[in-house]
């Protein structure tokens, strides 16, 4: 490119300051949008208080036979051994918190790896929350539950 070097720099400061442009203006126009959002105070749940729910069926699959398996939320066991519908398998119908995760518990006797399928059912809805869970001696481990499900 040939030409005075002034008229050239001037050229491609046009230039970027056109490509640039909307770019500021976007990205200031969601920096002032985002400043006037007021963050939403939740109290936080007390253990055991379930302050909106959902009727849910959980289901547990598992290989080999684990000594103990249980799923809770807030500290309330929703299921356990007294749930058992085949060997290694569990159900259970329970009513769980929305935003809130379950933290499923299992125990084996051996180092050998083992699985859990959980799914949970929740009632007017077609698709399942699945999750599958490896572990050796001991597993726990959390399913979140969305906030997003209607009420």
């Amino acid at each position: 490119m040939k030409g005075n070097p002034l008229l050239r720099i001037a050229i491609i400061l046009l230039i970027l300051t056109a490509v640039f442009w909307p770019v500021f203006k976007i990205t200031k126009h969601s920096e002032t949008a985002s400043s006037h959002i007021v963050p939403e105070s939740r109290p936080s749940p007390s253990p055991g208080a379930i302050t909106s729910s959902l009727r849910a069926t959980l289901l547990v699959h598992t290989a080999p036979v684990p000594l103990h398996c249980s799923i809770s939320q807030h500290g309330v066991v929703l299921l356990s051994e007294s749930n058992v519908i085949s060997p290694g398998e569990y159900r259970a119908s329970v009513e769980i918190a929305k935003g809130e995760d379950l933290v499923i518990t299992a125990d084996w006797n051996d180092e050998n790896p083992h699985a859990i399928r959980t799914e949970v059912l929740i009632h007017g809805y077609q698709i399942p929350l699945e999750k599958s869970f490896w572990a050796q001696r001991s597993l726990e481990d959390t399913l979140p539950i969305p906030e997003s499900f209607l009420p």
